[in-house]
C-alpha cells in the first residue's frame, strides 16, 4: 500500500498542471446542471487515459466529456438519488424518539456504507467497461469484497484528503477532484495488475 500511494503521490505531482486544469474545467463544468455528470466520468476517463499512458494530458477530459455525455447520467444520477434516499431515511430514522427506530437507522447506514466503499472503484470501472453500468457496480464490489483492508485505507485517505483540505480552507473542489479520480483510478489499475487482469 504504501509502495502505490508513494508512486500515485509522484504521478499526481508530475502531472499537476494538467489535473489542476481538469479539475478546474470539472468544476466550471458543475454549474449548468447538464454537464455535471459528464463532467465527473469525463474526469475518470482523463484518470484512466493518464494511468495507461503514464502521462496525463488535459485534451483526454474532452474526450471524455463527448463520449460519455450521455452514458454518464446513467451512473450519475442513480447515484445522487441513491446517496439522498439514504441519507433521508437515516436522518428520519434517527429524528424519531423510540430506540427502536434509531436501531432501524443502522439499516440505511450499512447500505451508505457499502455504497461509499464501492465508489472507491466504480466510476473507474464505468469507464473501463465503456459505460456498462451494471458490470461497473459488479466488478467494483467484487474488487472491493476481494480486497478489504486496501479498499478501506483508499477509503480513509480519501476522507483525510478531504477533512485536511476542508479543515485548511485550501479551495476544496480545486485541488480535490481531479488528485482522487487519479488515485482511485491508478487503485483499480492497482489490485487489476495484481490479479494479471488486463486494465
Amino acid at each position: 500500500m504504501f509502495s502505490f500511494m508513494r508512486d500515485t503521490f509522484l504521478f499526481i505531482m508530475a502531472n499537476l498542471f494538467d489535473i489542476t486544469l481538469v479539475t478546474l474545467a470539472w468544476l466550471f463544468l458543475q454549474v449548468p446542471v447538464i454537464t455535471g455528470p459528464a463532467a465527473t466520468v469525463a474526469v475518470y476517463h482523463f484518470a484512466r487515459e493518464a494511468a495507461l499512458r503514464d502521462e496525463a494530458r488535459f485534451k483526454d477530459f474532452w474526450q471524455g466529456l463527448r463520449k460519455y455525455f450521455w452514458k454518464s447520467w446513467l451512473i450519475v444520477l442513480p447515484y445522487m438519488l441513491l446517496l439522498a434516499v439514504l441519507a433521508y431515511d437515516i436522518y428520519f430514522f434517527v429524528s424519531l424518539e423510540q430506540p427502536t427506530s434509531r436501531l432501524w437507522a443502522s439499516v440505511p447506514m450499512a447500505v451508505l456504507s457499502i455504497v461509499l466503499v464501492a465508489q472507491s472503484y466504480l466510476f473507474a470501472f464505468f469507464v473501463r467497461e465503456n459505460g456498462a453500468v451494471r458490470l461497473a457496480v459488479k466488478r467494483a464490489l467484487l474488487l472491493a469484497i476481494a480486497h478489504p483492508v486496501f479498499t478501506m485505507a483508499l477509503l480513509l485517505v480519501t476522507l483525510l484528503l478531504f477533512i485536511g483540505l476542508y479543515a485548511t480552507r485550501i479551495g476544496l473542489a480545486i485541488v480535490y477532484v481531479g488528485p482522487v479520480a487519479v488515485l482511485q483510478t491508478k487503485a483499480v489499475q492497482y489490485l487489476l495488475t495484481k490479479r494479471e487482469i488486463e486494465f
